[in-house]
């Protein structure tokens, strides 16, 4: 869901503190922070993404039955980044709401961009929240690893989860006849033989493009071959022997079994490979996965079913949740916090989870007719293990540096180990420049 970005830890930090002097200033003089407000209009700005299609096509009409008047700013998830960063920085007040990836989250909080939603009234502390979810919308994090400057800082929520996205298994029914594959050697072997079978072309399908897209694909294969990102100093330990592991059968096992073209598959071309019926699982977000039943989007309707991601020592998928921001220069931040009061509600989160879409609270799961049969699933996967991606405003680069290495390797059909070492290194140098140790 992430695309590389020129963003820094410096240059947020810096825009940071320009935006609080400049809002200091205004205070001081007595001036009115941008503001025009009219009923209650709540300007949303969000990145495309099929996720979202429930949240369009039924909780919209739900908010203006509310009395909201929601106007709805889509664009390109490449562009939304550095636009809503820049609409921040400068207080132009432009949105009332923005739908982030979760992986900005820290570099829209090391800037201090973000209203404390917390005073605002939103209950953190909830039980019914999914953890794993509102843990993310607080910065700096309440546990783990903090980046240098923040070590002290009290943690605010200045987000909170808004769709519940996270990878799970699609996989085709009419090859892995006894349920969803248990292992990776599983999908290996048993793909195998619903191509000998005629059924498939291919046992596994992935994203190879370099940068997010081979990183995302990677990453729930190395967390379930029990790597670990960075450890508590945020040294790069990603290249331990497990990683070294989950690197080597990504780029050559998995490869070996995938379309020939993969290594420029991004988004669009695993979807084709998935829904065309020429692929027997991969792993993927709600967004495609959403696509499954739907006979004018699949070939193979009736035959894709859904299941938690295959295990090596562990099941542990990747955590990629839209998650809500309400910017300090929001012209109607009133409205837009009384909006996610009300959609954050257990009643409506539910009206959610009818729609189709992944909640947030663990009561939405439970309804008696939830809207798509990823979500028990994706409950499922949440219990036995989602994590997001490691919590620093330096993320995008890193992940640019580490998809380049892959893709390398991934075009050789070896060395992912290798990979791993050379972009280890690499991520040591960018953040001991960017004054981490």
């Amino acid at each position: 869901m992430m695309h590389s970005s020129r963003l820094t830890r410096r240059s947020v930090i810096k825009g940071g503190l320009g935006l609080a002097l400049a809002t200091t200033a205004l205070t001081t003089l007595g001036l009115p922070m941008p503001a025009r407000a009219a009923g209650k209009k709540v300007i949303i700005g969000a990145f495309a993404d099929g996720g979202l299609t429930p949240f369009k096509q039924k909780i919209i009409p739900l908010a203006k039955e509310q009395g909201f008047d929601i106007e709805f700013l889509e664009d390109e998830y490449g562009v939304t980044l550095e636009k809503w960063f820049a609409d921040a920085q400068s207080g132009a007040g432009q949105y009332d709401l923005y739908l982030l990836d979760d992986p900005w989250v820290p570099q829209f909080g090391a800037a201090n961009v973000l209203e404390d939603l917390g005073a605002g009234g939103i209950d953190g502390a909830d039980k019914d929240w999914i953890g794993s979810m509102i843990d993310m919308g607080y910065w700096p994090p309440q546990q783990g690893p903090r980046v240098k400057g923040f070590e002290s800082a009290k943690s605010t929520l200045i987000c909170v989860p808004f769709v519940g996205d996270l990878q799970t298994l699609t996989y085709r029914n009419d090859v892995f006849t006894g349920g969803a594959p248990k292992t990776w050697d599983e999908v290996i072997a048993k793909g195998k033989e619903g191509v000998a079978a005629g059924k498939i072309k291919y046992p596994v399908v992935f994203r190879g493009v370099s940068g997010n897209p081979i990183v995302t694909s990677w990453y729930p294969v190395f967390l379930s071959f029990g790597g670990s990102f960075f450890d508590d100093k945020w040294n790069p330990i990603f290249n331990s022997a497990e990683g070294k592991a989950s690197a080597d059968f990504f780029v050559g096992t998995m490869k070996q079994n995938a379309p020939s073209g993969v290594v420029e598959f991004d988004s669009d071309q695993e979807g084709a490979a998935i829904l065309g019926g020429e692929a027997g699982a991969i792993i993927q977000y709600s967004g495609n996965a959403l696509k499954a039943d739907d006979p004018a989007q699949t070939k193979v309707a009736g035959k894709l079913d859904f299941g938690v991601v295959p295990s090596q020592a562990k099941a542990i998928a990747q955590m990629g949740i839209f998650i809500a921001g309400v910017p300090k220069a929001a012209p109607n931040k009133a409205n837009a916090i009384e909006f996610l009061k009300w959609y954050v509600s257990a009643e409506t989160q539910a009206k959610l989870s009818e729609a189709g879409s992944i909640p947030v609270k663990r009561s939405a799961f439970g309804i008696a007719k939830p809207g798509n049969r990823l979500i028990p699933v994706a409950l499922k996967q949440l219990d036995a293990g989602a994590l997001p991606r490691p919590r620093t405003p330096d993320w995008a680069k890193v992940e640019e540096l580490l998809g380049i290495e892959l893709n390398k390797a991934l075009q050789a059909g070896s060395g992912g180990g290798a990979a791993l070492d050379t972009a280890a290194k690499q991520v040591k140098d960018y953040l001991t420049t960017a004054g981490y140790y």
